[in-house]
């Protein structure tokens, strides 16, 4: 794919290419669409040794001011009610092509803050509802922990409450084992985030083994910033993913959109960067941009991206004027151009 072009409003030539991704990255398992639109996911490292040394468990948080963001859907909410997080209810999406050979679907959610006392009997399995597989690298990946009854039937045949053999803590329960299971697909829907099994708040678990050893998670789209001591900008600085493992310690992710139609309105022109990367990276482009308060705040379309396109903003009418002839040279066709003041933006398309 060609470079894609944006000019900031201080007319900071910037430029997002999207290149080759890394061998073996994968899709990010969760998606912006699921979140308010300044709502960000959020996550750190598992914890140290074992097969899961290298995965993560994926909450959701809103800024709040000052830098601080909460899990919780309101500041006042109860934080014992599974469906007063934000991460509650986002689908949970396979990161690769793979074969299913274990899974849960109809264990009973836990209380926020407690367990129920058949997980710790054993009967419940760790990953609560949950599924394995197979994917077509040869790694196996868990995604743990979803709403009872979200797994679809079609992915599942277990359909009990309760494990027959204890579990205790062996992750490859015999109850939950699948032969000849069906075929997923990268981005399918596997269920929603819930708060079952081995866990005491809605959250997401996932991970990557290989011979037994913890596989680094590569993935392909997202940005990020830090999220050391619980705090961090919405302005970032937001960095691209592009087939790289999430950086150490806790950070938020900006997951990627799915390829759709999407409108955001009220981006301040020093977010626009990183709203323009983040709609880029989710493979769409573009389709109005009209401005406001001197070209300060834009009002935006996108659209599934096709061919090579560009688009500047901050433009004075003379630069404006140049891009237009330049590309017109170019064979490209300006479909779309708008002002505030003395500042212009302006889209063309081949």
């Amino acid at each position: 794919m060609k470079a894609i072009r944006y000019v900031t409003h201080a007319l900071l030539f910037a430029s997002v290419t999207l290149g080759s991704i890394t061998a073996h990255s994968y899709d990010f398992p969760l998606r912006a669409d699921d979140l308010n639109l300044n709502h960000r996911y959020s996550t750190g490292a598992h914890w140290s040794g074992g097969t899961q040394e290298k995965g993560f468990d994926i909450g959701a948080v809103r800024h709040i001011g000052n830098n601080k963001w909460h899990h919780l859907k309101s500041d006042d909410a109860d934080g014992t009610v599974n469906s007063n997080y934000l991460i509650y209810g986002a689908k949970i999406r396979a990161m690769a092509a793979g074969t299913v050979v274990g899974c849960w679907r109809n264990s009973p959610q836990n209380t926020a803050g407690s367990k129920l006392q058949k997980v710790l009997d054993g009967y419940i399995a760790l990953g609560g509802n949950h599924v394995w597989i197979l994917q077509d690298d040869g790694v196996y990946a868990l995604y743990a922990h979803a709403q009872p009854g979200t797994v679809p039937a079609a992915i599942c045949p277990h359909n009990a409450t309760y494990l027959t053999n204890p579990e205790k803590s062996n992750p490859w329960t015999q109850d939950g084992r699948v032969t000849n299971g069906v075929r997923v697909q990268a981005g399918q829907v596997l269920g929603v985030v819930g708060n079952s099994g081995n866990s005491t708040g809605p959250h997401l678990h996932v991970h990557m083994e290989k011979s037994g050893d913890p596989v680094t998670i590569k993935f392909d789209h997202g940005q990020t910033t830090s999220y050391a001591n619980n705090t961090a900008s919405v302005n970032g600085p937001w960095t691209l993913l592009n087939g790289n493992a999430l950086p150490a310690g806790k950070v938020l992710v900006w997951a990627p959109h799915s390829v759709g139609y999407w409108t955001v309105n009220n981006i301040p022109d020093e977010r626009f960067q990183a709203w323009f990367n983040h709609f880029v990276d989710s493979g769409v482009m573009l389709d109005t941009v009209p401005c406001t308060d001197g070209g300060q705040i834009y009002n935006t379309t996108w659209i599934p991206a096709s061919g090579s396109w560009y688009a500047h903003a901050g433009m004075s009418l003379t630069d404006f004027n140049s891009k237009s002839t330049y590309y017109a040279n170019k064979g490209y066709t300006r479909t779309g151009w708008w002002y505030c003041g003395a500042n212009y933006t302006g889209i063309w398309r081949k």
